[in-house]
């Protein structure tokens, strides 16, 4: 099957098979006498197995030694690739969330302190200024006066 179908197939465009396949992600098909990319079912099964890997937010760079043992190795290879791999994105899928959460947790106070100003206020209730703002504020004052 030439590069367009194999794109059909897999839910690929085949201008990410073709990124795959310059970064060394996917092993690049052998050519036909007219030049063309000629893909096989295995192809298609690696295809399948990258974009998978992919959606679930596995690194490109993640990607290429799953789908190396996949040619080459046993399932039980590829099975302990997988959860080390899948492990390590979930470690990081994981650090990501507490990020947002904090960040999310601070956005609420703030917008709990921002809401409960009084029209003529100068400070936002519950915040109080970083103590580097005032030695900046103070370093300002000296060097412009």
């Amino acid at each position: 099957m030439n590069i367009n179908q194999a794109a059909e197939a897999s839910g690929l465009s085949p201008d990410t098979i073709r990124f795959y396949e310059r970064k060394g992600v996917l092993p690049r098909p052998p050519r036909g006498a007219n030049g063309y990319r000629s893909y096989a079912d295995a192809h298609l099964a690696t295809l399948r197995l990258a974009s998978g890997m992919r959606q679930l937010a596995v690194p490109l760079d993640q990607v290429r030694p799953i789908l190396e043992v996949a040619h080459g190795g046993v399932c039980g290879d590829i099975r302990g690739r997988l959860i080390e791999t899948l492990t390590s994105v979930r470690g990081q899928i994981d650090a990501q969330l507490a990020r947002l959460q904090q960040t999310r947790d601070d956005i609420a106070s703030l917008l709990n302190g921002l809401e409960a100003m009084q029209p003529d206020a100068a400070a936002v209730p519950g915040t109080e200024a970083c103590p580097c703002v005032g030695m900046v504020s103070s370093t300002e004052s000296a060097t412009t006066a």
